[in-house]
């Protein structure tokens, strides 16, 4: 070849690089941003990165010369070693508009990604479709991205992040996803802008209003992870596929085992009194799940939303679980309607990717009242029972108190068919609470008698003598009641004896 073919070839490669020019690039570092370049650079493992489309181009006479790798930064890399798939919205583009060719870029990785039953990350800060480009009869044919995003859910792990505005269709593929990141102060989502929303409503709203990262992870749930910068939103993504194997058809990761907490005569002396026999003195969940995981290392999955559940990742001697725990810092441990919401997809992610689950049990039951029915609560927790009950990886079950009625149930009580269930001392099951059981049998007993708070306590000391976890482990409806020292060797115990058992493969997609 001549060499002025190289150079022109070279030359179409730099200009694709160039992103929207020097301007736009030093507008978006002080906002605080990294290019869409640079978030791939840093997501990935160094040098690893493998670009396709480069010379791509808006196709539209206005826009053609305006459109370097038409916005879209898209190929593979490598993270931990590891395959992954990778899409990045360049926001000096045309204001981060999308286009055409950056759809077909897109659509060609998520393809790979299928094919080759590989992870695909997106690293969203995309505005709405182009107008020159899509207008009009053009828009029958729109909306192939949801359709390849189903076909991958619960085959290989798929990741968004919200890292810039993300109003109208970025917000429905990343709902679409398995693990939703969201950037506090620049990532926004939602269905559409504020600009759509004063033309269709007539409503003057900020883009917070709509859909910022506090909404986000703390009122609808949306977002699983607030990530404090870009830097902290791209090691979220690092760290969320360390827990998951490439794909549905491998077991998880297995990590050097590393001690608990617990292993230590100060551990040990800790999960034994972090429990109160009092049901009315709170305790902080996480502590004790740190206390018995390796490292005492957790990961939250929507740590600030439906805070009266914790739902996380850990190891125990390096093989991945899912925790599912009752906190009764707040509202005493009882189930909502955030809870059980994301209780059902974080059981249905893990079961998806055969990550063994933990359900730590103290619950005094599903929140109850008009206000709670008004988010069809029992629509709610119906689907979670089904979720629980159509769950196929190892279950371990510890009451670690309170085990009443149905919320005891949708916790992988009994009938759930738990590997294991075992109960501290401390722990009671029942109908209902005693105190609300006393009052509904003997209510008006009690009202009537001479001294109507003696004839209670003496109802409610039967009452709580009838729920004793001995009573359960002597009727032989639990396996044992256990010292909290030894809460690590029953989930050990559980995963060795399911070893052989365990086969990896596709089994179900994933509802938002």
């Amino acid at each position: 070849m001549d060499e002025s073919t190289i150079e022109e070839l070279e030359r179409l490669r730099r200009e694709g690089r160039a992103m929207g020019g020097a301007d736009k690039v030093a507008r978006l570092h002080e906002q605080g941003k990294l290019t869409a370049r640079e978030r791939v650079d840093q997501l990935l493992d160094p040098g690893t990165f493998v670009e396709i489309g480069i010379l791509g181009r808006s196709q539209h006479g206005d826009l053609r010369h305006r459109t370097p790798a038409d916005g879209l930064v898209a190929g593979w890399g490598k993270i931990d070693g590891r395959q992954v798939y990778v899409t990045s919205e360049d926001a000096t583009v045309v204001a981060g508009t999308r286009g055409r060719v950056a759809e077909t870029k897109t659509a060609r990785v998520r393809e790979l990604a299928y094919l080759h039953k590989a992870p695909y990350i997106a690293l969203m800060e995309a505005g709405a479709g182009r107008f020159q480009e899509a207008n009009g009869a053009m828009a029958a044919g729109i909306g192939h991205r949801f359709r390849e995003h189903y076909k991958l859910s619960g085959r290989a792990p798929v990741i968004a992040a919200f890292m810039g505005m993300c109003f109208g269709g970025p917000s429905f593929t990343a709902m679409q996803s398995d693990f939703v990141t969201i950037v506090k102060g620049t990532g926004f989502m939602g269905m559409s802008g504020p600009p759509v929303v004063k033309v269709g409503i007539g409503r003057d709203v900020t883009p917070d209003e709509i859909g910022g990262a506090e909404k986000a992870t703390k009122i609808t749930g949306q977002a699983d992870y607030l990530a404090e910068d870009e830097a902290d939103c791209l090691r979220s993504i690092r760290r969320f596929l360390s827990y998951f194997p490439h794909n549905c058809f491998e077991l998880p990761p297995r990590a050097e085992p590393r001690p608990a907490p617990m292993e230590t005569p100060e551990g040990r002396d800790k999960i034994t009194r972090l429990v109160s026999d009092n049901h009315r003195r709170a305790y902080d969940m996480e502590q004790l799940v740190r206390l018995f995981v390796d490292d005492g290392e957790i990961f939250h999955y929507r740590e600030l939303y439906g805070r009266n559940l914790i739902t996380a990742w850990a190891r125990i001697d390096g093989e991945v679980v899912g925790v599912v725990g009752n906190q009764p810092k707040h509202w005493a441990g009882a189930l909502d309607d955030k809870a059980t919401r994301k209780a059902r997809k974080f059981v249905e992610l893990c079961d998806a990717y055969h990550i063994p689950l933990v359900f730590l049990t103290d619950c005094p039951g599903f929140i109850v009242g008009p206000d709670i029915e008004n988010q069809g609560m029992v629509s709610l927790a119906s689907r979670f029972l089904n979720t629980i009950i159509a769950t196929t990886v190892p279950i371990t079950t510890i009451v670690v108190r309170k085990a009443i009625g149905l919320a005891y149930i949708a916790m992988a009580g009994k009938t759930m068919e738990p590997d294991a269930i075992v109960a501290y001392p401390t722990a009671q099951f029942d109908m209902m609470g005693p105190a609300a059981g006393v009052e509904l049998t003997y209510g008006k007993e009690i009202a009537a008698a001479p001294d109507p708070a003696a004839l209670r306590k003496q109802y409610l000391d039967k009452a709580e003598e009838a729920a004793s976890a001995y009573l359960a482990a002597e009727m032989a409806l639990i396996d044992d009641v256990i010292h909290p020292a030894e809460t690590r060797d029953v989930i050990r115990s559980v995963l060795d004896r399911v070893r052989t058992s365990r086969v990896p493969g596709f089994k179900h997609r994933i509802d938002p």
